[in-house]
């Protein structure tokens, strides 16, 4: 028989396998690390747990989250290992379940607390996604669908699209346009533009996307406003006062976006190049991979690995000059955006 873990206000059940604990048995930690694992999936697959047992794993829950995020933390993420990115979400794991089991413990609950008790949730998985990545995208992305499938949320919202700002009016040298085509065939735009690394710009290939009618502030608060996600904070990147903040998309959008009032650059707020679809999967079905995406290895094999990223920001935020490892398709749903090529 399966062995299921209960959560017992989200009434969501846990596979084993997703606590199973030989996915990162098989890295080297500290003795401590693996001790205090142990204890953490005995107590929440006994049903028997008291409240001081998970008050005791809340405990271990945050000293293993503080300690695998110091070492997240502590080299370029790219070059993170693999470990401490799993440990981190195990842990982020066993803490919503504990945080569940002690809210369940406690009584009965007024629907705002509950309401809060969902938000908290909500977070740690999307934490436990961000730190994550891939690793573990499903069984957090499950547990936010759980959550949001439990509340009761009002869906008929105006569809009140965003406020965009006026373009600067630029000067362009029109020797130096880059060419507009409507539509062109795979066959022209792998020859012409992709194999020769020639910029274009391509018209009426979006006229689907449903994001065209339905992306507005209501929209997006809708379908996220509870979620987190990383916002720079500045300009540009390059700025010596640049930062970056974990906050909601909600509280993104009233400080950043909704505003009546101009700020300065190192106040303003950019949600660039995150993962934001993989995190909010609803947002992806409002969206569709261009074909030509589909072409563009040159030895005509099919691309198989396509990151898609969202960028979402007031007018006045800039990416300086950089270099992509891979082509890129740039895909503008509501504003504009100005940009300066070299090649």
């Amino acid at each position: 028989m399966e062995s299921l873990t209960r959560l017992p206000i989200l009434n969501f059940n846990l596979k084993e396998d997703l606590i199973d604990l030989s996915r990162i048995q098989k890295h080297q930690f500290p003795d401590f690390v693996f001790k205090n694992l142990n204890f953490l999936n005995l107590c929440l697959n006994n049903a028997q747990s008291n409240l001081n047992v998970i008050k005791k794993a809340l405990y271990v829950c945050d000293i293993l989250i503080d300690y695998s995020w110091e070492m997240l933390n502590t080299n370029i993420w790219i070059f993170v290992e693999e470990k401490w990115r799993l440990l981190y979400a195990f842990t982020t794991l066993f803490k919503i379940i504990s945080l569940d089991m002690q809210f369940a413990g406690t009584g009965s609950h007024t629907d705002q607390l509950i309401d809060q008790h969902k938000q908290n949730i909500v977070k740690l998985a999307d934490l436990g996604l961000l730190m994550s990545g891939p690793l573990m995208e499903t069984e957090f992305n499950n547990i936010i669908k759980i959550v949001e499938n439990t509340s009761n949320r009002e869906l008929n919202f105006k569809k009140r699209r965003i406020e965009v700002e006026q373009p600067i009016k630029i000067n362009l040298n029109e020797d130096f346009l880059i060419k507009y085509e409507k539509s062109p065939s795979i066959e022209r735009f792998r020859d012409e533009y992709f194999y020769k690394e020639m910029p274009v710009i391509i018209d009426n290939q979006m006229q689907h996307w449903p994001a065209l009618k339905t992306w507005s502030v209501e929209y997006i608060l809708e379908k996220a406003g509870n979620r987190t996600v990383p916002i720079e904070i500045g300009s540009k990147y390059t700025d010596t006062n640049w930062s970056q903040k974990l906050m909601s998309v909600k509280d993104f959008v009233d400080k950043f976006i909704l505003i009546d009032k101009e700020v300065s650059a190192e106040n303003k707020g950019y949600l660039a190049q995150h993962p934001l679809f993989n995190q909010i999967p609803e947002l992806k079905e409002d969206i569709y991979i261009p074909e030509y995406c589909y072409y563009l290895s040159k030895d005509d094999e099919l691309e198989s690995s396509i990151d898609i990223n969202a960028w979402f920001g007031p007018g006045g935020t800039i990416s300086p000059l950089h270099y992509d490892p891979k082509p890129n398709f740039l895909c503008q749903v509501i504003g504009e955006k100005y940009v300066r090529l070299y090649f």
